[in-house]
C-alpha cells in the first residue's frame, strides 16, 4: 500500500496530470491510498489554471517546507507545469527558471540519465525537467509517468515497487 498526497486533484489536473497515479498503480499493481502530505510516500502537485493557482496559493505556500524536505531527500515527488514553476521560485535548492516566448510543442528532454517525452505549453525556457533522485519537476504536462517507462520505474523503485510491463507495452508507450 502506497500513501499518496495529491494536491487538490479536482483543480490541479490540467491535461490529465492525475493519470500519473493511475499509471503507477496499474504498472506496479500497487494499491494507492490517500494520505496527508507529511505522511505520504508520493506527493503530486499537478498543473492548474491561473485562477486555481491564485485561489490555492496560501495553501500551496503552507507546503513549501515539506517540498524542501522532499527535495533534500530525493523523495518521490512530482511537480507538474504551474506547480513546478510555483515551487521552483520558493523552494531552496530548486533550479533558477528562465523565460522566453511561449512554446506549445512535443519535446524530448535528456536529463539525469533519463530521456523523457511529453508536451509543453509554457513561457518557461529552462529547465523542462528537473530531477533529483525521485523528486521531479517538469513542464511536460499530463501523465508523464505513463509516457516515460524509465521515469515510472524510478518512482516505483523509490517506493519499493517493481514495474510489471511487457516489452510490447514498453515499445508502444515509447512510440507516443
Amino acid at each position: 500500500m502506497i500513501k499518496v498526497f495529491s494536491f487538490r486533484p479536482e483543480f490541479f489536473n490540467n491535461n490529465g496530470d492525475q493519470g500519473n497515479l493511475e499509471a503507477l498503480s496499474h504498472f506496479s499493481r500497487a494499491e494507492l491510498v490517500s494520505a496527508e502530505i507529511e505522511k505520504a510516500d508520493l506527493v503530486l502537485f499537478g498543473d492548474a489554471s491561473r485562477a486555481a493557482m491564485r485561489e490555492f496559493e496560501n495553501e500551496m505556500q503552507s507546503h513549501v517546507g515539506v517540498i524542501e524536505a522532499r527535495l533534500a531527500s530525493g523523495a518521490p515527488t512530482l511537480l507538474i507545469g504551474s506547480s513546478f514553476e510555483y515551487f521552483a521560485t520558493r523552494v531552496k535548492g530548486m533550479p533558477t527558471l528562465s523565460y522566453g516566448e511561449r512554446a506549445s510543442e512535443f519535446r524530448t528532454v535528456e536529463t539525469g540519465g533519463l530521456t523523457l517525452r511529453g508536451y509543453r505549453n509554457t513561457e518557461l525556457v529552462s529547465p523542462d525537467v528537473y530531477v533529483s533522485g525521485a523528486f521531479v519537476g517538469t513542464t511536460l504536462f499530463g501523465p508523464v509517468l505513463a509516457k516515460n517507462p524509465t521515469l515510472l520505474e524510478r518512482f516505483a523503485k523509490a517506493l519499493g515497487l517493481e514495474v510489471q510491463m511487457s516489452s510490447e507495452q514498453r515499445f508502444w508507450i515509447e512510440q507516443l
